[in-house]
């Protein structure tokens, strides 16, 4: 006759979890089908969001479903993690599969790395606001944002503008749950990185709701036995009279396992004001001495560091997991070389000072493992600094004037940008050359770094590469016209221009950049028309204003090109060269005084200029009865930088 089970409850609780964290899955397939099917929908609820609202003001779902669920925790306490989180539904799943399959993943305790959650919550919602104030910058104002604004809207019709690509998420979901469980225990990423597990950890010891004990408690252990976050439970319940450790995610499995029923979640003291009612000590095992323990910080900062954002690729998330796991591996190998017996998860890898076949096995995975780190450290580090001084380059680069396919700078700016673009293909010349992939923002940022250099054949090969990946990347189309037009190649600029068009026929830039390709070959009508279409799309573009000008009064429409010879200047009260220009073409329509003025201006934003102040002269001599025309008239070529 076959046993019945003494704990039925065992089952109930499990099995509506189980249904609880299916209808999680469920629910995300809703949201995506009324996507699908209505075009627009709910943003996606990242709970990440809630430090861009922090950082930026913009109340988004995310920060609202994290609001609730924090408000929901600090009366039930930490219950979402186990009943509403996908991540740890996927953890148990894969804990279910490995023991379907006779492998009982073995749990590890680390003092040190329990603390890992906590200061990732502190770096992503706390450390932007000590920024804040250390920069004496204001408090944000809390709006909600529209689709046009971003990605930050309430609602969306670009539902994955914030997820990661369908590869990046099944490989996050791969080590975050069945690699991760295997190499450290049932919910490990809950334990070692978490950040939201953290907060609502915080938030749990204000709870009323909590795991309390009757009197008829018998300390078997049973209740410890099942609990899969590994907290002492039969030992808290008889010191405190419930269970006080913040991991308790009231998933209720010690309650089903207790066998005179006197576990239950009942309302009642938070644990923050728990008193002590028993004299058992709870006893906290850790599986590593405090040594090993400060190794495995050192070297999990070490591979977050390294691998965080590699090539573009490994999300901050899988950069946690990937370090706690890296640390902890390093301190099986260091075990290998100093005890006599080493266990690896339930893989005996070294016995009576005897290397195993498994031990030889694991040191292998592990020596590959280490020349990735060690690489994926140094293309990190030149990525790093590369970006910085790309960064660097584009600020100094924005101080001049934009014209037709130039810039104006002084002599100073033009060695910091170069001295900076140096250090760009420095940087990230030495990674492309040690990584293992080079990613479409690279090489991007190379062939800026070339054009400040003026080395236009490096640049183009860099964007073909670009092109030849993502063929629809309008920013790579418009720099490679860019360079064509330096290289003096107008054709090839020109069918780069019109692709980036074809592209995204609404690019006020992509306009503009044409027209001057068009200046250049010498099609004067078209490339006025791409100017006045610029200027349609962006009315506040300066430049464009200025070259339609320039163009109009050389066409013989002066009144015409004074007025946007104008708006270029009130646009850009500083913009030298358009004030120039502006005195010239009033000088041709007969209005002296107004043109002395305007060059008068001029001159003093680039006293250096000797064309300024030679027509500056001439004009005060006509004025005076001079009858000589001046040879200059109004030239485009210049707002070109020529």
């Amino acid at each position: 006759m076959t046993e019945r089970s003494p704990n039925p409850a065992v089952n109930r609780y499990a099995r509506w979890r189980a249904v609880t964290l299916i209808s999680v899955y469920v629910l995300m397939a809703v949201h995506i089908t009324h996507w699908l099917v209505n075009g627009r929908t709910l943003a996606p609820l990242e709970l990440n969001e809630v430090m861009y609202t922090f950082e930026l003001g913009i109340v988004t779902a995310g920060f609202i479903f994290m609001g609730v669920t924090v408000v929901a925790t600090a009366i039930f306490g930490r219950f979402f993690c186990s009943w509403g989180c996908h991540i740890l539904a996927l953890q148990d799943l894969c804990a279910w599969i490995l023991e379907k399959l006779s492998i009982k993943p073995r749990g590890v305790r680390s003092r040190l790395l329990l603390w890992i959650p906590l200061l990732v919550a502190g770096y992503m919602f706390v450390w932007p606001q000590v920024l804040r104030i250390w920069n004496d910058q204001p408090l944000p104002i809390l709006h909600l944002a529209a689709d046009s604004d971003g990605w930050a809207s309430f609602t969306t019709e670009h539902f994955w503008r914030n997820l990661p690509s369908v590869g990046v998420a099944l490989s996050t979901f791969l080590v975050c749950g069945f690699l991760i469980v295997y190499v450290l225990g049932t919910r490990a990423f809950c334990q070692y990185g978490c950040p939201y597990g953290a907060v609502f950890s915080a938030v749990d010891r204000i709870a009323p709701g909590r795991i309390r004990v009757g009197s008829d408690c018998e300390q078997c252990g049973a209740c410890t036995a099942a609990c899969t976050s590994h907290i002492r439970v039969h030992e808290e319940v008889n010191r405190y009279g419930m269970v006080v450790n913040p991991a308790c995610m009231k998933d209720m499995d010690c309650v089903s396992v207790c066998p005179q029923k006197t576990l239950s979640f009942k309302f009642g003291k938070p644990s923050l004001f728990a008193g002590k009612i028993g004299d058992t000590v709870v006893r906290n095992r850790y599986d590593f001495s405090l040594g090993e323990d400060l190794a495995m910080a050192v070297l999990f900062l070490g591979v977050l560091v390294s691998l965080r954002g590699l090539y573009g690729v490994i999300p901050f998330f899988m950069s946690i997991a990937f370090g706690v796991m890296f640390a902890y591996g390093f301190v099986v190998v260091w075990r290998l070389a100093r005890r006599e017996s080493v266990k690896f998860n339930r893989w005996q890898l070294k016995s009576n000072g005897r290397l195993r076949w498994t031990g030889k096995l694991y040191l292998g995975i592990a020596s590959f493992v280490v020349l990735f780190i060690a690489d994926s450290a140094i293309v990190r580090y030149h990525t790093y600094f590369g970006e910085l001084a790309h960064a660097g380059m584009t600020r100094s680069s924005q101080h001049a004037h934009a014209g037709m396919a130039g810039a104006f700078t002084s002599s100073s700016e033009s060695t910091d940008v170069a001295k900076l673009a140096d250090s760009v293909v420095s940087h990230l010349s030495t990674a492309d050359q040690w990584g293992l992939l080079t990613t479409r923002h690279m090489r991007s940022m190379l062939a800026d770094a070339y054009m400040s250099l003026n080395q236009w054949e490096n640049a183009r090969q860099q964007l073909e590469r670009v092109i030849r990946i993502a063929p629809y990347d309008g920013a790579s189309l418009l720099k490679l016209a860019t360079i064509y037009t330096e290289m003096d190649a107008f054709k090839q600029a020109a069918h780069h221009c019109s692709n980036a068009l074809i592209v995204n026929p609404d690019n006020a830039v992509a306009h503009y950049q044409y027209a001057g390709i068009l200046f250049s070959a010498g099609d004067q009508v078209r490339a006025t028309h791409h100017l006045r279409e610029a200027i349609r799309l962006h009315p506040n573009h300066a430049a464009a204003q200025y070259d339609l000008g320039a163009l109009l009064v050389k066409s013989g429409d002066i009144p015409s090109g004074i007025q946007h010879l104008r708006l270029a200047v009130t646009l850009d009260n500083d913009f030298a060269d358009a004030r120039y220009n502006l005195a010239v073409a009033l000088m041709m329509s007969g209005k002296l005084d107004e043109s002395i003025a305007e060059v008068d201006r001029a001159i003093a934003l680039k006293p250096s200029d000797a064309q300024m102040t030679a027509f500056r002269r001439y004009v005060s001599g006509l004025r005076d009865g001079a009858s000589v025309v001046p040879e200059r008239s109004v030239d485009p070529d210049r707002s070109r930088g020529k």
